[in-house]
């Protein structure tokens, strides 16, 4: 079992960095967004939340094809020369998430933020505080958005390998690593990934469970 334990340790802080960046944007993005969608009086308004849970189904490689064509070198931002760097993948996760985001945080809110905005029309709170006590009222929502969306993000291949380009020491991390080592037959060093990725998948499951268990 010959084994790069160097290139597997990069490998997975790669994984994780890309990830992690790109989960948090997603979220502060997507809430940011949801709740002014929800607070919004505006025409079209269901059927833009229709759209965006629909986002949530769209193929990773869609998304990745997206990101690609922007950030090609006849696309608009060709000139960045962004394209197989780790600014690609975060931007490619960012594009995949942000739907996950809203409409996991659009759902909460429809399902609760009713009570929340009456309580806030008793105690006349104006727009900035109405938000502040939504964001308080939901924060353990949004932990659960956190985790989702990263469990999500660490898991996808088609996007990241798409505009990363796997490319070693530089772009590849652990689901595109898989992928190629599995395709040369060096199961063992696939099965060593697959173990890492999946504990760090069940560690977020099992955060998830828990949150949802005290509130």
């Amino acid at each position: 079992m010959n084994i790069n334990t160097a290139e597997v340790f990069e490998i997975v802080i790669r994984s994780l960095y890309v990830t992690v960046t790109a989960t948090c944007m997603a979220t502060i993005i997507g809430i940011i967004l949801s709740i002014i969608i929800y607070l919004g009086k505006f025409k079209f308004k269901n059927e833009l939340i229709s759209i965006i849970n629909s986002l949530m189904s769209t193929p990773p490689v869609i998304m990745g094809l997206v990101v690609f064509l922007i950030l090609s070198r006849k696309g608009p931002l060709g000139n960045l020369q962004l394209l197989f760097t780790p600014t690609a993948m975060i931007i490619a996760q960012l594009f995949l998430l942000i739907p996950i985001s809203m409409s996991l945080t659009i759902d909460c809110l429809n399902k609760s933020g009713e009570d929340i905005l009456n309580t806030c029309k008793i105690l006349q709170a104006n727009k900035k505080d109405t938000v502040i006590i939504l964001i308080k009222e939901i924060k353990y929502h949004i932990i659960t958005v956190v985790i989702a969306t990263f469990g999500r993000g660490i898991s996808e291949v088609g996007a990241v390998m798409l505009v990363g380009g796997n490319i070693r020491g530089k772009t590849r991390v652990m689901t595109t690593y898989i992928a190629q080592s599995t395709s040369m037959g060096n199961f063992d060093e696939s099965l060593m990934i697959a173990v890492i990725l999946l504990s760090i998948s069940f560690i977020s499951t099992f955060f998830i469970r828990r949150l949802q268990r005290e509130k």
